[in-house]
């Protein structure tokens, strides 16, 4: 689980639910298994459930209903695991122990995420379950605690200063929080940098006709807060005086629809909220995500005509919230819903504004979690968050990123020396054993030393002087020291308490969620980018010229002189095939993002027509795929920090390239569905052999073909326009493979089969005259270096794996082979 549980009964609660699992033959536990155990006498909620009136014996047949539902095995595991949605009931129980301002995750938080709807159940499974999330909210509060009264009903939020607590308004009290109650008793947070928006809010609603406001904006820019805020000013009285002692209320849509069973019900409890806000004076019912009342194909279904008669009598006040893209597609069709109100649009604040806006909801983060934050921590928590929170606003990225270093130290202090001393024994255990094979060893150990990063804090190991890279093709002895070191240099680290947020925990975690090199080890990324040139040439051959002109354009572009929101660049890799294009891309996203994966390829030969191009960007509304969204979207919004490939970009549809203007020119593109892909963290690589003939010719000649020369080659083709070409970084171009080359190639490939017999204990040793003519059999001027690892596969890996399994060669011997000139063909021996 990401979230730490340290309540006792929670984790009884844990161990009940995996018993459950068992008895049930389940191989996972879930949601019901959960909700089934909170119903067990030593868990304490029971005698909480009848006060209010709810049946713990109809709740433990409800869950059982759904425990039915799960898969059974035969063959029980020893510990049965968790489903993936623990991990989500957890998180959401940590939220709301934060509401109700409690210091641990209890019992009542497990119960109050399992009946919120879209956690572990769908909200049409809530339904028939009679338990709401509002009611334990206003019932249990740490600095209001749920007691009995004297006619046996527990006191809730409204009892405390407000006047709804009597019978006259019952579906206010089961629906709606009181957010002005709320500001009296200081539970909302203060906001800062808004004050345009406040003014124009209360403007709005003080005017003589239609005094009600959508506000639009992105979500966490603050929609919800700027209401918050306005609770705060009435309750201060900072309002004009026929707002003065005015009754902010929140409609609780979760709430609304929990229960419910039969149609109608809805509308009819929405009817009563109406009429109930009717009778208060200077009441102003707030609605967020205002657009649910009115789509048609949500689970609230279209209510919102229960509203409009009230808007246009001006009999109520409404304030809505809600996203632009949600305004755009359902509020604005609805011209009687949307011409009663004004809009008022909310835009996400500048890094200086942010910075103030955190400032004032420190104090309450730092009393959380027992840290202090640095000055300078602040506005370096903005800047991360802006540039790499990739899908998120500000300030609620800025917030989030905070919050959760905050959460990462405090776990580090307390846990990071007992999660190195449990390591430290699994770790000793495998070192016992006894292996007969080498690869199985330093496969094992590679999987401890990836146990060892995962298991601890991002801000421990990034905190490491340097972080190795190992992998199985090493000797054990130096996976040993490698291991032994970090471990070493680890604990020390931990044995500092860290009790401030600093630039480095925050750019440390930031890192981690990305898997960018940011903070201390972009000390580390600086090292490697000025040396880009000569750790390509390990990988690429044959195209010195080429990996120059790249290495200046990405060190110029990490050093920020490029213009903001761009591509870190856009490459046209021209020249014939097999000479190393493919390859580069790959080197690239193993330099850039530390995984050769991270490469998104799109052989553009597969968007020739124009029908099959609409995948790329996707299917206009009407057509089949048009909710699926483009297909280069949906792929950069899951991998933002990576290379993009396009191959063989000249067979591609003419209207693909509208959407690579786009691309090269703002950094975005939009799909048909609204969606943004950002580029902005993207490499971008175009491939060709467009005018081949003519650059092979210019290297044979010698030279190395210019960029204007390149240009007028593609410029001919008639296959690129001037708008398309001007926008490139730079045009590569790529020499053809000779055969002195193709041996170095040649040696390349084979480093990974000299690992593969490395590991099993065996040596390869081949001499120059085999690699000479192994290597020109997999050499063409028409294919260029395509083929040599085909070679190497034919004529090496399969007669040694033969030799291998026919027990020819052992463990600590060495293959030898030669080549047989007067027989043109291979001569092994094994020593």
């Amino acid at each position: 689980m990401g979230v730490l549980v340290t309540n006792e009964t929670v984790k009884q609660l844990f161990h009940i639910a995996q018993s459950i699992a068992k008895e049930n033959y389940n191989a996972t536990y879930g949601g019901p298994h959960i909700l089934q155990a909170l119903m067990h006498k030593d868990i304490g909620l029971n005698e909480f459930l009848k006060s209010i009136d709810k049946d713990p014996g109809y709740f433990y047949e409800w869950a059982d209903v759904r425990i039915e539902e799960y898969p059974k095995t035969a063959h029980l595991p020893d510990e049965v695991a968790q489903d993936d949605a623990i991990d989500t009931l957890v998180e959401e129980a940590d939220d709301i122990r934060l509401k109700l301002g409690l210091d641990e995750i209890t019992p009542i938080c497990i119960l109050t995420a399992i009946v919120k709807p879209q956690v572990v159940f769908t909200l049409q499974q809530l339904k028939s379950l009679p338990l709401r999330e509002h009611e334990i909210f206003n019932l249990y509060r740490k600095d209001t605690p749920f007691t009995v009264s004297e006619n046996g009903d527990f006191a809730s939020l409204f009892s405390n200063g407000s006047d709804f607590s009597d019978s006259s308004f019952p579906s206010i009290k089961s629906y709606c929080v009181d957010r002005t109650a709320q500001a009296r008793n200081g539970d909302l947070e203060n906001i800062i940098g808004r004050d345009k928006e406040l003014r124009m809010l209360v403007e709005i609603l003080c005017r003589r006709t239609k005094p009600n406001v959508i506000i639009i904006g992105e979500p966490g820019v603050g929609k919800t807060a700027l209401v918050e805020g306005f609770a705060i000013e009435i309750t201060k009285g900072n309002v004009p005086e026929m707002l003065k002692n005015g009754t902010l209320l929140e409609l609780d849509t979760g709430a609304l629809l929990a229960g419910t069973s039969y149609k109608g019900e809805i509308e009819d409890r929405l009817k009563k909220i109406i009429n109930e806000c009717k009778k208060i004076e200077k009441a102003i019912l707030f609605i967020d995500e205002i657009h649910t009342l009115l789509d048609p194909k949500g689970s609230i279904g279209n209510v919102a005509n229960l509203l409009k008669p009230e808007l246009a009598r001006g009999e109520i006040t409404v304030i809505g919230a809600t996203t632009q893209e949600e305004y755009r597609k359902i509020i604005e069709p609805e011209q009687a819903f949307n011409r009663r109100f004004e809009v008022l649009t909310v835009n996400e604040p500048d890094e200086q504004t942010c910075v103030k806006m955190i400032d004032v909801l420190l104090d309450g983060y730092k009393k959380h979690h027992g840290i202090e934050v640095e000055k300078t921590a602040i506005p370096e928590c903005v800047r991360l968050a802006k540039r790499y929170a990739k899908g998120k606003k500000l300030p609620d990225a800025a917030i989030d990123l905070l919050d959760r270093t905050m959460a990462a130290i405090k776990m580090l202090d307390e846990l990071s020396e007992k999660e190195l001393e449990s390591w430290k024994a699994s770790y000793e255990e495998i070192l016992k054993e006894e292996y007969t094979d080498n690869k199985d060893q330093a496969d094992e150990l590679i999987w401890t030393y990836n146990l060892l990063r995962d298991k601890i804090s991002p801000i421990l190991w990034g905190s490491l002087s340097e972080q190795p890279a190992i992998d199985n093709s090493m000797p054990v002895e130096q996976i040993h020291k490698i291991i032994d070191d970090t471990y070493a240099e680890l604990l020390q680290h931990a044995a500092k308490k860290r009790e401030k947020v600093g630039r480095l925990e925050l750019a440390a975690v930031m890192a981690a969620k990305t898997n960018i090199p940011i903070g201390k080890i972009q000390a580390q990324e600086k090292e490697k980018l000025l040396n880009m040139e000569s750790l390509l040439l390990n990988r690429v051959v044959g195209q010195d010229h080429a990996l120059k002109i790249l290495s200046d354009a990405i060190v110029e572009n990490r050093s920020g002189l490029n213009k903001p929101g761009q591509p870190i660049g856009s490459f046209f890799l021209l020249g014939p095939t097999g000479t190393g294009k493919t390859e580069l891309a790959k080197s690239m996203a193993e330099l850039l993002f530390n995984d050769e994966k991270a490469m998104v390829r799109f052989d553009m030969s597969e968007f020739k027509e124009e029908h099959s191009a609409a995948l790329l960007y996707g299917a206009p509304p009407g057509y089949v795929g048009y909710e699926e969204g483009g297909m280069l979207v949906n792929k950069i919004r899951q991998q933002p920090y990576t290379v993009v490939l396009f191959d063989e970009i000249e067979k591609a549809h003419h209207s693909v390239f509208d959407v690579f203007l786009q691309i090269m020119d703002e950094g975005k593109v939009h799909d048909k569905l609204g969606k943004e892909g950002d580029f902005s963290n993207a490499l971008i690589l175009f491939t060709s052999n467009i005018g081949s003939e003519e650059i092979v010719k210019q290297f044979e000649e010698g030279k190395i073909p210019e960029s204007s020369s390149l240009m007028q080659i593609m410029s001919n083709s008639g296959r690129f326009r001037p708008e398309f070409l001007a926008r490139i970084t730079e045009i590569i171009p790529f020499a053809p493979i000779t055969e002195s080359i193709a041996e170095r190639i040649f040696n390349i490939q084979l480093k990974s089969l000299h690992a593969s017999l490395t590991r099993l204990g065996m040596a390869l040793k081949i001499s120059d005259e085999a690699v000479k003519n192994l290597a020109l059999g997999g050499f063409s001027s028409k294919y260029g270096a395509r083929q040599i690892s085909g070679v190497i596969r034919a004529q090496l890996a399969r007669p040694i794996s033969k030799m291998i399994v026919r027990e020819e060669v052992k463990s600590g011997q060495t293959i030898h082979v030669d080549w047989n000139t007067e027989e043109d063909k291979l001569n092994w021996k094994v020593d």
